[in-house]
């Protein structure tokens, strides 16, 4: 689904403070844009399915891994391209291969993913939050809220048009 440039920016606007006031909240790097992207896309989801966001904060519940942002990016483009995928094809493979049914949903994720490490560097926390990996200093957190915000930003631009 494409929309407008116009109501992109103003979806991504609405995003990126939706998940910045979640992430005041919660402090939680993962579950903050999860949440946003979610209901951004409008795609419902159950208590269970948040919650298993919330152990990908600091990179793998501050293990320093995968950014819990880019992990939420990951997640969101997964379900709405899922959607989006099985409603084009009713949800039939027909004797296709896995692989080869979800093949668009696996270069959404990839085109994501080497946008925000083209971004930032890298996509492990502890690269991203250098020098000390503390998760909560006010230095951390800053840096976090700007990640959060480009994760989401990306990830809508990828799924629903728009380049900026």
């Amino acid at each position: 689904m494409r929309v407008r440039d116009e109501e992109l920016d103003q979806l991504i606007k609405n995003a990126k403070e939706r998940a910045t006031q979640l992430l005041i909240e919660t402090e939680n790097c993962a579950y903050s844009p999860f949440v946003a992207l979610l209901e951004a896309l409008n795609i419902k989801a159950s208590p269970e399915l948040l919650a298993v966001s919330i152990g990908f904060a600091g990179g793998l519940s501050g293990s320093g891994h995968l950014c819990g942002a880019l992990w939420a990016s990951v997640a969101a483009v997964s379900i709405y391209m899922k959607r989006k995928i099985d409603e084009e094809k009713g949800g039939k493979r027909s004797g296709e291969p896995f692989i080869a049914y979800h093949i668009e949903l696996h270069n959404k994720v990839a085109d994501v993913y080497k946008q925000f490490v083209n971004m930032f560097g890298s996509p492990n926390c502890k690269d991203l939050n250098p020098p000390k990996f503390d998760l909560v200093s006010p230095e951390q957190r800053k840096r976090c809220t700007v990640i959060v915000r480009k994760s989401v930003e990306i990830t809508l631009r990828s799924l629903l048009g728009g380049s900026k």
